[in-house]
């Protein structure tokens, strides 16, 4: 029986060894059928990934039903042979059971449902208490403003449960039901110091919201141009960070993980604001629906540093949601290079011929077709020098106070022998203290 997890794996590559184990004592633990809905909200795998599971076992099922799934007796017996030890799904968890509880006869009397065109679906009641514990344990609750940008999950009325001191909350959503119903339920249940606030995102601030918060809470549309512009809106509600106490953004963020390149564009966008990823917790929250991403998604705590700002740009944004067309407009070049160039010689960057003469060598070596060069002489002696390239543009500046140049590369076509310019930056300038960084 200890071969049957191995088999399983030759059919399911991209699922963990542990993975496997853990849907299995799973399927032996229960005696009726798991819907694959339930199956998928208590291992995250997306649904087209379970599909493939369930055909890869189906030898071994009483009940080969397409909504659901059981495993034959027999078989369950020889898997509990195997005294399999439940997976940890996610590595950190909340649960308390009497906040739950509640949410959910919250949810029965005041019923809502989710909306297609903002990209709503509901998270489960254990999600719901466990946004609002995470806050609590980071400290971020008595004594803070709190803005929830979105809260169809109804985090603010756990909060408002919780009865901690001091709590300040305000809800801003673009769904006028939402907001009815968390201001019904905060008057019924006496729960004070819980506001609401209608807000398209896509619009601007109202400036008495600017700068007004110590964290922000939210659970965008799962698209890099709504996790972007969710973002900025963030950030101006925090404000500017001055210390290094913190102020906090939690997001949330889910997607297949076959799909690491949507991953890694949102890292970027985070990246983009200057904030750190001080911690996320995969898997963090559960929904009823989302069964492609598995039902699940990630939780990012952000914080924001001297240097995080809100980007103007993203204000241009209009389609942010899963269902509206995200289509990313290629730019016609192939490559972009920044080199930052430390500790070049003065011989180098102090003069004009030396200078020109560098970068037509490293032009040459990467065979970049020269048409045209502009020199632009500043009283410091600094030097801005632009190469028309046949293929696009190289530009250069120099700081020779500093003893350093910054060099910026584009170019419409591939660059050639490109693993070995950093040896030729090195080479031809004379310097051992260079940083590159690809663009795209």
């Amino acid at each position: 029986m200890h071969d049957l997890v191995q088999k399983i794996k030759i059919n399911n590559s991209d699922l963990k060894i542990a993975e496997i184990k853990g849907i299995l004592k799973i399927l032996s633990d229960n005696s009726v059928d798991i819907t694959n809905s339930e199956l998928i909200r208590l291992t995250g795998f997306p649904k087209e990934t379970l599909r493939n599971f369930k055909s890869s076992i189906s030898s071994l099922l009483e009940n080969s039903d397409e909504d659901s799934i059981r495993l034959k007796p027999a078989i369950v017996e020889e898997i509990k042979k195997l005294d399999l030890r439940p997976h940890k799904w996610k590595l950190y968890s909340y649960e308390q059971k009497d906040l739950e509880d509640r949410l959910l006869e919250i949810r029965k009397t005041y019923e809502l449902e989710p909306k297609r065109e903002y990209d709503q679906f509901f998270a489960t009641a254990n999600t719901s208490v466990a946004k609002a514990l995470v806050l609590r344990d980071k400290g971020l609750i008595s004594g803070k403003n709190i803005a929830l940008l979105g809260d169809d999950d109804l985090v603010s009325i756990v909060l408002g449960l919780m009865n901690e001191d001091h709590l300040n909350v305000t809800v801003f959503d673009i769904d006028d039901e939402i907001l009815a119903v968390i201001e019904r339920i905060s008057k019924d249940l006496n729960l004070k110091n819980i506001r609401t606030v209608k807000w398209d995102v896509r619009t601007k601030l109202n400036p008495q919201f600017m700068s007004a918060f110590d964290v922000m809470m939210t659970d965008p549309p799962y698209t890099r141009n709504g996790i972007a512009l969710f973002l900025n809106a963030g950030v101006e509600l925090l404000g500017q960070n001055k210390g290094h106490a913190g102020k906090y953004i939690f997001l949330f963020y889910g997607n297949s993980f076959k799909s690491p390149e949507k991953t890694l564009k949102v890292q970027e966008v985070i990246a983009d604001f200057n904030m750190v990823i001080e911690d996320k917790i995969d898997k963090f929250a559960r929904y009823y629906g989302a069964e492609s991403i598995g039902s699940a998604s990630s939780l990012y705590i952000l914080k924001a540093t001297p240097f995080t700002h809100p980007l103007e740009e993203v204000l241009l944004t209009r389609n942010i949601y899963t269902f509206e067309e995200q289509k990313e407009e290629k730019f016609p070049f192939v490559d972009h290079y920044t080199f930052k160039i430390h500790n070049v010689p003065r011989h180098i960057v102090g003069s004009k011929k030396a200078i020109l003469k560098v970068a037509g060598d490293f032009a040459n070596a990467h065979r970049l077709k020269v048409l045209d060069t502009k020199v632009t002489q500043f009283r410091g002696k600094g030097l801005t020098i632009t190469f028309v390239l046949g293929s696009s543009n190289l530009l250069l500046h120099t700081w020779p106070e500093f003893n350093a140049v910054h060099m910026d590369l584009i170019t419409c076509s591939p660059i050639y022998n490109k693993e070995m310019m950093a040896d030729s930056v090195v080479d031809l300038f004379k310097t051992d203290r260079i940083e590159i960084r690809r663009i795209e």
